[in-house]
Order: structure tokens, then C-alpha cells, then sequence
């Protein structure tokens, strides 16, 4: 979902400090721990075997891929709510797409939730998954759509009450993206997908590399305040000032409670740039619990915290007053140690999200420091791509996915949802206007966050959100009646 997905940050180039650095777009990275299975949802855990490469014929090896069942109010040939698993493990969404729990039993639905290849348990090679590009090589979406196919089936081929039933696909940030590519490049298969918060435009000469960072910083105006959004843009000189000199960069590890001891500031900032972007996306208006404890309104909660600046204050006292803020949520259960700031967290995606971006997945981003509160940040994707290949041996295809999947030519694509919330950095790269997919609907939500309409319904809920929801639900029974009917 993230990307709750999620969340996909990238390499960048700082006209600030000359500094490539070579970043995963991953929420994941902010959630240290497995994720907690506190809903009270009951699933079965399944694996079959999938093929490791399903476009080819010389090659029969498979691998264990994991998914997710409930059939509690399923009838037979009644309609299967496929989640489209993104980058983590399968039960973070189980877990927080309470959307399709809530409707299962008036849809008479069974509930799948596939999970991607290469990430959770779905690791084809073990321990040597990610050992290089003869590894991780067949982790595509193109491969991970036909997982999800296998899926599909192997319910109709295993158990007669899912013969004919009617799929919908459902997913949210990369998911999302993948579910509009299930239902354009299965329709045989795929009665209609709901794409929530789906940055389908995000790849290369698709949109512009600033939008991310620019809707953040008008999310944090609107939801916090223009002081807001000024004192951020103070921190990132104050840093590098800091951190100059041989004790600058143990102040900056003691005074963040960083767990590692910091070489240089650059991860530093990296982290907090990151840090500042996922708040922006879980802008919900309740607590979560989606890729670690975070207050509601985050970022209003964050702004209270970060004291105002005035034109006195020092460098180091603008870093007290961030590395406070930054704590307040960070550790807002009071259970923190201390705050990891390293890309490779072990057994959470990172890595694999991190390698997708340097294969299909590639994603420009930029900063200007005047349109938004971000340090300065270029998008160069020579430099990216060298980046790449020094770090995983590996170049990025930047136009497979604008053919593979259509790219802005979507106007034959049917019986999708594009939602997307007005809080949320991705909307930036996502379908927003009607008449760029006349067979489709897109809806807008002025006041939600990162695929806010897949959750589980809450008392705090928007009223723009709550009409979303009611509209994919409306849709969703549409397609299963022209489903049933054909």
C-alpha cells in the first residue's frame, strides 16, 4: 500500500553538496519491527509454487509464493477481492485495507492478498535472493502480475466455487499501480480494480520531477502552517553547518539518538528529507499503525513540536529543536531506542524496492528549494543509472514501463478507479483529470492522505472519503452484475 506502499523516494543528485546518493523509495524503511497483527482480521496463510520466469520456456524453476485467504462469507461463484501485493510483506496490507473486510460480507466476497515476489516470505533464491542480477533479475511487475494470475488459478482449479467468480482487483500506491495493470492486461480475468492513490505517471518523461516534493510542502502549509513549512527549509543549512568539524557529526548522532554513529550528514538528511514526505502521505486523521506508531495528524502534531525559529537562533540550536520534533513522532509510543536511518533494515523490502528502482521501477525526483522546503536536488539520470550499476550491477530500463504498460495512453483502459488524495505527495503522479481515461473514473478527495479510502472506516473520517469509498463500493457491484452477466 505504500508505497503503502507506500513510499517511494529515490536517487538524487544535491546541487547542494555535489553528493549522488542512491535511495530506496520505501516507506518501509521507517518500520523496524515485522508488522504488528493487531486487527483482529482472520486469514488462512497458503503457498503454491509459482514459476520463477513465466515467459519463458526454457526455464521450469519455481519458488514458494505466499498469499492470504478468507472465505468466511464467500458463495460459491460469489466475487474474490484480489489484493495486488506491493513492496512488503503481504500481511502489512492484510492488515490495513480495511476496505475489503468491511464489504466482504455484503458482497458475499472471499478476500485474497497476494503478496509480490521477492519480498515478505516470497523469496525464490532464500537467503541469496538478492545475491546479484542472475537473482533478483526476475523481480518485475510484469512477473509479479502473472504470480498473481497463478493465484487466480489455482483457487478455480482447486475448488469449483471459484470457477467463473468475478475478480476485482484492489491495491494502493505501487499496488495500486499494479492493480490497473492486472485489470488492463488480464481483463479475461480481472472484472474491475480500484488503483488508490496509484502513481501510474510516476516514470521517467511522464510528469514532472518536482511534484512530490512539492504537494508535501502543500500539505504541510495546509495541514500545518507557512511557519511550518519555513522552519523546515532552515534545517537543512543548520545541519550541514553542524556537522562540519570533527565533533559535528557525533552531536548530530547523539543529539537524533541515532543508532549507528553517523561517516558523513548526507544519510542524515537523506533520512529526514524521507521522514518529512511520509508524513505528508499518512496525514491521516487518526492514529496508525501503517509503517510504525504514528500520532493522528501527523504533520500538525509535527509542526507543534518543531518551536518556532527566530532570525537569533544558531545553527545548532535550529538542530535541538528538529532532532526534538523529529523524536516526538519517531517516538511517539515511547518505546524507540533509537532512530535507524540505514536503507539495507533486514527483512523489510528496502533492498528489494531499492533494486526494483534501479531495474523498471525508476522514479525521478527533484528539489528546488523554492517551490518547495526540500534542499536543493537535481534529477540526472545518467548519474542515476551509473549509480545503479556501481551499487547493484544493473541499469535501469527508463522506458520499459511507458511500453510495457501503456504509459499515458491509457484511453482504452476500462473499468478502473483512479482515486487520489489531494494530502497525498503521490497524487502528483497520478491520473487526476477524466478525460484522460474516458472508460475509467477518477475520483478526487481533497482532504486524503495516501490511499486513505482502503482503510477501515473511522468516526474521524473526512467526508470526501467517506463518499469515495461509497462510490468504489457502487462501482464494484457494477462490474460484478456486467460480470455475472456476460
Amino acid at each position: 500500500m505504500l508505497l503503502i506502499a507506500i513510499f517511494l523516494f529515490l536517487g538524487h543528485v544535491s546541487s547542494a553538496n555535489s553528493a549522488f546518493t542512491l535511495r530506496s523509495p520505501n516507506p518501509m524503511r521507517f518500520m523496524t519491527e515485522p508488522p504488528k497483527l493487531t486487527s483482529g482480521y482472520v486469514y488462512e496463510t497458503r503457498y503454491i509454487d509459482v514459476l520463477l520466469d513465466h515467459f519463458s520456456f526454457a526455464d521450469d524453476r519455481t519458488f514458494k509464493l505466499k498469499f492470504l485467504i478468507s472465505t468466511e462469507f464467500h458463495e460459491p461463484h460469489g466475487p474474490v477481492l484480489f489484493y495486488t501485493g506491493n513492496e512488503g510483506p503481504v500481511e502489512t496490507f492484510a492488515e490495513n485495507t480495511g476496505f475489503m473486510w468491511e464489504h466482504a460480507e455484503e458482497l458475499k466476497a472471499a478476500l485474497v492478498f497476494a503478496e509480490h515476489r521477492f519480498y515478505g516470505s516470497s523469496l525464490p533464491f532464500g537467503n541469496e535472493t538478492f545475491k546479484d542480477v542472475e537473482h533478483f533479475g526476475y523481480m518485475t511487475a510484469e512477473q509479479a502480475l502473472a504470480d498473481f494470475v497463478s493465484v487466480i488459478e489455482y483457487l478455480q482449479l482447486t475448488n469449483e466455487n471459484f470457477t467463473d467468480a468475478p475478480v476485482i482487483a484492489l491495491g494502493g500506491s505501487y499496488g495500486g499501480i499494479l492493480a490497473a495493470w492486472f485489470r488492463n492486461k488480464y481483463p479475461n480475468l480481472v472484472a474491475g480494480a480500484i488503483a488508490a492513490s496509484a502513481p501510474v505517471w510516476m516514470f521517467p518523461n511522464m510528469s514532472s520531477c518536482g511534484e512530490f516534493n512539492r504537494i508535501a510542502t502543500d500539505t504541510f502549509v495546509a495541514s500545518g502552517s507557512e511557519e511550518c513549512r519555513q522552519n523546515i527549509a532552515t534545517v537543512w543549512n543548520s545541519i550541514q553547518e553542524v556537522s562540519k568539524g570533527p565533533a559535528g557529526l557525533q552531536f548530530l548522532y547523539r543529539t537524533f539518538i541515532l543508532c549507528k554513529p553517523l561517516v558523513s550528514v548526507q544519510p542524515l538528511i537523506d533520512y529526514l528529507v524521507d521522514f518529512v514526505g511520509l508524513l505528508a502521505m499518512v496525514n491521516y486523521p487518526y492514529e496508525a499503525s501503517f509503517v510504525g506508531e504514528f500520532p493522528a495528524e501527523p504533520v500538525k502534531y509535527f509542526c507543534r513540536n518543531l518551536n518556532a525559529f527566530s532570525s537569533k537562533d544558531q545553527p545548532v540550536d535550529v538542530v535541538l529543536r528538529t532532532a526534538s520534533a523529529v523524536r516526538s513522532v519517531t517516538n511517539y509510543t515511547k518505546q524507540q531506542k533509537c532512530i535507524m536511518i540505514d536503507d539495507d533494515l533486514p527483512g523489510l523490502g528496502v533492498k528489494a524496492w531499492d533494486i526494483q528502482t534501479c531495474m523498471e521501477m525508476t522514479i525521478p525526483m527533484c528539489a528546488t528549494g523554492v517551490k518547495d522546503m526540500f534542499p536543493p536536488m537535481d534529477w540526472d539520470a545518467e548519474v542515476f543509472s551509473e549509480a545503479c550499476f556501481k551499487k547493484y550491477g544493473v541499469r535501469p530500463r527508463m522506458g520499459w514501463s511507458d511500453k510495457q504498460f501503456w504509459g499515458k495512453r491509457l484511453q482504452t483502459a476500462s473499468k478502473i478507479v483512479f482515486s487520489n488524495g489531494d494530502l497525498d505527495p503521490w497524487s502528483g503522479f497520478g491520473v487526476q483529470r477524466q478525460e484522460d481515461v474516458p472508460q475509467c473514473h477518477v475520483i478526487r478527495i481533497p482532504n486524503g492522505a495516501h490511499h486513505l479510502d482502503l482503510r477501515a472506516s473511522n468516526s474521524l473520517d473526512p467526508a470526501d472519503v467517506i463518499d469515495a469509498r461509497k462510490q468504489e463500493l457502487d462501482f464494484i457491484k457494477t462490474w460484478i452484475r456486467e460480470w455475472k452477466a456476460t
